[in-house]
């Protein structure tokens, strides 16, 4: 009787149908110095000291690979006419971000020729809940664009996502599921060293091994550092590395064949969603993983 009870449970979880999803909202602090239009959508601010601007678009629905069609196309249609690069000079560089709430952020950044003039952008995607909204600044200088980069990283960090999520899921994580997904990654990712001989505020971006490292029952650890397991990975302790490391310790699931990893909590909780693993490999925020 009791197997009866555990088996129509997990089928009860398994079968659920899905919460309601609340539309997602991009909240923000406006930037410092910047005058907004009227007119919306998108928000659309101006400088007031400089010849620069910055457009927020709400979030839209979107279907297929929307990284990919980012990466390829800057999602050029989907910015206002007004605003539209025509003449973009060197490929975009692109790089992950975080965003309170979403599930998935990558920038932009490039120069399009305008009048002989290089004028600099930057664009960021931010994907919640099958939805994305994009943040889309430039300035008409480089001069211009380094007098509001601090006016931009203070309103980023002011983003978050509101709603757009379930108000409650149940997920099961399936044998197959985790004998796909378990196992040791190892990717490549930019990290910040300080220049010791020049002394404070010194430094540079340097590529560094970056590894995740996710358990049987749904529990992941990353790392810049390699992570040592080698008594097998049922060994590792996951509950000191949270202990000793919570933001970058969390939980993982398969959810309407995605997979959404959840890493630290609190303030600083950040979701993560991205496609199963294939043959080995996995591409979590950009960067591409393979198992060990």
């Amino acid at each position: 009787m009791k197997n009866l009870l555990l088996a129509a449970l997990s089928l009860i979880l398994v079968q659920a149908a899905p919460a309601q999803r609340a539309a997602p909202e991009l909240r923000h602090e406006p930037p410092a110095s910047f005058y907004r239009s009227a007119s919306t959508p998108p928000d659309d601010y101006s400088a007031t000291d400089v010849n620069a601007g910055l457009q927020v678009y709400p979030f839209r629905p979107f279907t297929g690979d929307i990284e990919q069609a980012f990466r390829r196309t800057l999602l050029r249609d989907w910015i206002d006419s007004r605003f539209r690069e025509t003449n973009v000079m060197a490929p975009p560089e692109f790089r992950p971000g975080a965003v309170a709430g979403a599930r998935f952020v990558l920038s932009a950044r490039f120069a399009e020729n305008v009048d002989g003039l290089a004028r600099q952008r930057q664009r960021l995607l931010v994907v919640e809940a099958g939805a994305a909204a994009i943040v889309d600044a430039w300035a008409a200088s480089p001069a211009a664009w380094q007098q509001i980069v601090p006016r931009l990283n203070a309103m980023s960090a002011s983003m978050r996502v509101e709603g757009g999520r379930p108000a409650a899921a149940a997920t099961l994580l399936t044998a197959a599921d985790a004998g796909a997904i378990a196992g040791l990654y190892a990717g490549t990712r930019r990290s910040y060293v300080p220049d010791l001989m020049r002394g404070v505020g010194y430094g540079s971006y340097v590529p560094t091994p970056h590894y995740y490292l996710f358990s049987a029952d749904g529990r992941v650890y990353r790392a810049f550092n390699a992570i040592a397991a080698p008594q097998g990975l049922e060994r590792f302790d996951f509950e000191a590395a949270h202990r000793a490391d919570p933001e970058n310790s969390g939980r993982y699931a398969v959810q309407d064949g995605r997979l959404r990893i959840h890493m630290g909590q609190g303030p600083k909780a950040e979701a993560i969603e991205a496609a199963v693993p294939q043959g080995g490999r996995i591409t979590l925020q950009a960067v591409p993983y393979e198992r060990q």
